[in-house]
């Protein structure tokens, strides 16, 4: 496997000098670069901008005790339980008993949350919960009210340089440990960053399937790039689908999420002939956790040759729904789904990875000085399957780990022996990187989704694995190659780790 995707002479790029690069804008590369010692240099970089993350698209909320009512152990109960015993309990503990107080931190950096006439938080209950403890923002735009908020308070911060529509390529070392990273700008011309910190933040992968809730740029960069440099990854076979994506006549790479809030308000799953198919399936109904309500929908369409269920929401009324889902309610009438009166057309779509690169409990990986936080990172805490607004707490719970950690430490910079020029002669053409794109979009889709056969495993692995041995010899010089190679490598990723497991356990269901 070739350790460097740039093809060039290393030498000659220009560099900046920084006390710790985050490379990822979401909440968690913001909430961590809003942590940093505001006496080190930060570089934060964006592959876009602000508004591009799975975090700004985030509907949901963030799941943490803050009911009297609710305690501690329940919440990490049910996160233990949503992972079919795959989560690492500390992790688990560290996150649950660390949520208030980040709650209350985004709180005084006045992060809009939804309160009550009292002015006392909005509590709803998602999937999997067995209470409420999700506390949200604009209804159904917590996410990027978040981002938005914490975006502002950045962009103001002296010691932090924001790098827009910035591409990670690779990682740099020195003598084992993190020492910076080359990167690309809008012009696509590389550079280099030198930083003895960096945080990966990156996000998901899920730009790997046809379908998706995720933006266009999110195709596992960050899990890749860590790989090539030797950093472990574990847990990348566990995908989750999230059960209600809106089906409508305009379909984009991003399909546009129905949020769980919105089963947790009274909305009810029902086929085709009106009855609620979920009633029996789980003690929990519709709001079992995740993967047994896709795979529950995906049963029910097999079942009866439908191409969706749908998700009857006339419980509630129209100052109702259209007040606690103001994001979900405008889309749907713009699709002439008058909600609540209509019910909503859903289906299934990949919509996270609770696998990716192993951390530590201060986010650290086995490399010194690299750290990951976000979907990018496997904590532990998500197991075989993520318990709804797990996530957005554990950006907050460990990236502002991650961001004490570095200024603990007091790491500096290291003196930086600069790799080899990489010389490739033959560089793919457009043509055949587009075709190899959809080709590990079909794969994943059609052999790593929510119900899996180790036949189609080994097909998706032997055809992705041709792909990937395709580019390791050939020279990389836009952003588009990168992605592909960052892309197959990912895949790679999930289809070996998912033949390498035998049981069928959370996410990873194998029907045989």
């Amino acid at each position: 496997m070739r350790r460097f995707l740039f093809s060039g002479s290393f030498s000659a790029l220009p560099s900046q000098d920084f006390d710790v690069v985050i490379i990822g804008s979401g909440i968690a590369g913001l909430y961590a670069s809003l942590h940093i010692d505001p006496t080190l240099r930060v570089a934060l970089v964006t592959k876009e901008n602000l508004k591009r993350s799975n975090s700004y698209y985030a509907q949901g909320g963030i799941a943490a005790v803050l009911s009297p009512t609710d305690n501690f152990e329940s919440h990490i109960e049910d996160t233990l339980s949503a992972g079919a015993g795959l989560c690492n309990e500390d992790a688990v503990r560290v996150l649950v008993e660390e949520g208030p107080e980040n709650i209350q931190e985004l709180i005084d950096l006045n992060v809009p949350f939804d309160t009550n006439p009292e002015g006392e938080l909005q509590i709803t209950r998602e999937g999997g919960h067995s209470c409420r403890r999700i506390v949200h923002c604009g209804g159904d735009a917590t996410g990027r009210e978040t981002t938005k908020q914490l975006g502002h308070i950045a962009q103001d911060k002296e010691n932090i340089t924001i790098f827009y529509n910035t591409y990670l390529i690779d990682l740099l070392t020195a003598n084992g440990s993190a020492a910076g990273c080359v990167v690309a700008d809008e012009e696509e011309k590389p550079f280099i960053l030198h930083a003895p910190n960096i945080i990966l933040a990156t996000g998901g992968v899920g730009y790997l399937y046809q379908y998706t809730t995720n933006p266009r740029g999110a195709v596992g960069d960050g899990m890749a790039c860590a790989s090539r440099a030797g950093v472990v990854c574990e847990n990348m076979e566990m995908i989750q689908f999230h059960p209600t994506t809106l089906i409508s006549p305009k379909h984009s790479d991003r399909l546009f999420l129905i949020s769980e809030a919105v089963r947790g308000e009274g909305g009810i799953l029902r086929n085709h002939q009106g009855e609620a198919f979920m009633q029996d399936k789980h003690k929990l109904r519709d709001l079992a956790p995740r993967d047994i309500v896709t795979r529950c929908i995906l049963d029910e369409l097999e079942r009866t040759g439908e191409t969706n269920v749908f998700l009857d929401v006339s419980s509630m009324t129209d100052a109702f729904f259209s007040t606690r889902f103001p994001t979900i309610y405008e889309e749907c009438h713009k699709f002439g789904i008058m909600v609540p009166d209509d019910k909503i057309p859903v289906r299934p779509a990949q919509h996270y990875i609770m696998g990716g690169i192993k951390t530590n409990l201060d986010a650290m990986t086995n490399m010194e000085g690299l750290y990951a936080c976000g979907e990018v990172a496997s904590t532990g805490i998500h197991g075989a399957n993520r318990l709804a607004s797990n996530s957005v707490l554990e950006c907050l719970v460990f990236a502002r780990r991650a961001a004490r950690h570095i200024n603990k430490t007091g790491r500096k910079m290291q003196k930086i022996t600069l790799p080899e020029s990489c010389s490739y002669i033959k560089a793919p053409t457009q043509q055949e990187i587009e075709k190899d794109r959809q080709t590990i979009r079909q794969m994943l889709t059609e052999h790593a989704g929510a119900v899996r056969h180790s036949k189609g495993l080994k097909t998706g692995a032997r055809i992705v694995g041709e792909i990937f041995e395709k580019y390791q010899t050939l020279c990389l010089d836009s952003k588009e190659a990168y992605e592909i190679c960052n892309m197959a490598e990912t895949a790679q990723m999930i289809f070996n780790a998912a033949c390498a497991r035998k049981e069928s356990i959370g996410a990873h269901y194998l029907v045989d």
